[in-house]
């Protein structure tokens, strides 16, 4: 597409009329907040289950000794924690969604942009985002096990 000789390098405009690169920059800015919108649910999901199991921590504290009331809320951490990890799966496919839709406009667009967008591979970027929800899971699993942890030991 670009024609490189060595560390030359020639800039090719897209193809597109004015006004279709104007949509796809609009579409291609668009994609890229929906893009940084998905990623801060992503930890919003896990401040608000973390402030949902202080909360439950705290109304636990305040009645320890009924029983059913202590499991009523054990089973309301659980349904939390489902909730959350589907929501953080969710909230992942839209952003490969949205990286999709990012990959098709960028190839519309001019060589340069093409150039410095491959500057990153898709292969690590792959890796980082993957890494990144297991460590988002991780720590929702570890805060259920320690939700339970200290919901357990006021039953004693």
């Amino acid at each position: 597409m670009a024609a490189e000789i060595g560390d030359e390098f020639e800039h090719i405009e897209s193809s597109l009329d004015d006004l279709s690169h104007a949509e796809y920059l609009m579409l291609y800015r668009e994609a890229g907040e929906n893009l940084l919108f998905a990623k801060r649910q992503q930890w919003l999901v896990l401040a608000y289950l973390s402030m949902a199991y202080v909360g439950i921590y705290l109304v636990a504290k305040a009645n320890p000794y009924d029983i059913k009331f202590l499991n009523y809320l054990t089973a309301c951490s659980f349904i939390l924690t489902i909730f959350a990890i589907a929501f953080v799966i969710f909230l992942q496919f839209w952003q490969i969604n949205e990286k999709r839709i990012i990959r098709n406009i960028a190839s519309g667009l001019s060589n340069s942009l093409q150039r410095i967008r491959s500057l990153k591979s898709r292969g690590e970027s792959d890796a980082h985002r993957y890494i990144m929800l297991f460590m988002l899971m991780a720590y929702i699993l570890m805060a259920q096990i320690a939700m339970l942890r200290a919901l357990w030991n006021m039953t004693n």
